[in-house]
């Protein structure tokens, strides 16, 4: 289960009786909801022009929720919310932000002078959880593969950091650079990536070829999956480069991906 259903059944096991208009529809329609309606204990009466859902066998319904979620107190991390959930996605849990980085330049983590360059050229690249990252010039790149050979297209003045799984403003937020670009897939999850990084860098700028629009008709994949869905802030952006970007992907419902670059 997810913290979504705790909060409703806990609302339950406390209140006995709950405004159904004040229940998530996820809730409602899952197998368990429905279990416990059928079961009797849960009941649904008519309330005025409405409906209340009602704990009818208080002892059964106290020995699901024991059940469901047998340790109250848990950290916030993936045995937590096995622990509390039975599932270990079902919040955000507290990690700490492992960056990728490779670099010609000496830079500074966590308040030392790193000499990135021998690392990248030593060993490829060179991970950290940072306290603090400050470089003269930051290049955000998306992908892994794009990450390994960015500096074939954009050159050795770059710092270039991949982020492990989604970028977030709270792990960005404890980095300085003078000059941030954005490298991601032309796509909607390549501008929420840059959108969320502009929330903290206002000066970052979204890398976009000059051929950018030879290369599209040249090399564009087809939109699928969680790709062909726009976010808000997408969707909402007076950016010209998102909206550029954001208009072409839509009509065409296809689009560039970064790799590209590196190899065409």
């Amino acid at each position: 289960m997810k913290e979504v259903d705790f909060k409703t059944y806990k609302l339950l096991l406390e209140s006995k009786s709950v405004s159904k208009s004040a229940i998530p529809k996820s809730v409602l329609k899952s197998d368990t909801f429905q279990n416990l309606l059928r079961a009797e204990i849960l009941e649904s009466l008519k309330l005025g022009r409405g409906f209340k859902i009602t704990v009818c066998k208080e002892n059964e319904f106290e020995k699901f929720f024991k059940t469901s979620f047998p340790e109250l107190n848990v950290s916030k991390s993936k045995s937590g919310n096995i622990k509390k959930y039975r599932n270990s996605k079902a919040t955000k849990i507290d990690n700490s932000p492992i960056f990728l980085l490779r670099g010609f330049n000496s830079i500074q983590i966590n308040n030392q002078l790193v000499d990135i360059k021998k690392q990248t050229l030593d060993f490829g690249l060179f991970s950290v959880i940072p306290n603090s990252i400050i470089a003269d010039n930051i290049c955000f790149v998306e992908n892994l593969e794009t990450f390994l050979n960015a500096e074939k297209l954009l050159g050795n003045k770059y710092l270039y950091l991949h982020k492990y799984g989604r970028i977030g403003k709270e792990s960005i937020s404890k980095i300085r650079a003078k000059e941030v670009l954005v490298f991601v897939d032309f796509d909607f999850n390549g501008l929420d990536e840059y959108l969320r990084i502009k929330e903290v860098f206002t000066n970052a700028k979204l890398y976009l070829p000059s051929n950018y629009n030879e290369l599209f008709d040249k090399h564009s994949a087809s939109l699928k999956g969680n790709k062909a869905k726009m976010s808000i802030p997408v969707k909402n952006s007076k950016d010209s480069f998102v909206i550029q970007i954001r208009e072409q992907v839509a009509r065409t419902n296809r689009f560039l991906e970064q790799e590209i670059l590196i190899n065409v």
